[in-house]
């Protein structure tokens, strides 16, 4: 059995797509919602994945890295576009670092959503 868990956290930020001709070629901004989802094969002590109250700070503190930034200009995306799907990536190491040093292995984090429109999203899961 698994079980899961997810948090989110919000960030603004400026990005433009090096090389596109179109609109996203230029300086524009996204309100971004990422989700990180845990999971574990057997719950805790005190039967949760993982507590609530320190895991969503951990990403909240990562997308306060990125929020109100330009992100072409931050380290993680100086060697390409600062693509969503990029941008998971980034959350996605980051935070299972995070994890892993706060919970051992028994706490996986299994995947990470970012949400860029409402009606769009990607994900990235290793």
């Amino acid at each position: 059995m698994v079980y899961r868990l997810a948090v989110h956290a919000s960030y603004d930020a400026a990005l433009f797509m090096p090389g596109d001709q179109g609109p996203s070629g230029r300086t524009h901004g996204h309100r971004y919602t990422v989700e990180a989802v845990l999971e574990v094969q057997e719950l805790d002590e005190s039967s949760f994945v993982a507590d609530l109250e320190d895991v969503q700070p951990l990403l909240a503190a990562l997308a306060s890295e990125l929020d109100h930034s330009l992100l072409n200009e931050l380290e993680p995306f100086r060697d390409g576009p600062p693509s969503a799907e990029r941008q998971a990536e980034f959350f996605y190491q980051r935070l299972s670092l995070d994890i892993e040093n706060a919970y051992g292995p028994a706490v996986r984090l299994a995947k990470i959503r970012v949400i860029q429109e409402p009606e769009a999203w990607v994900e990235y899961e290793p």
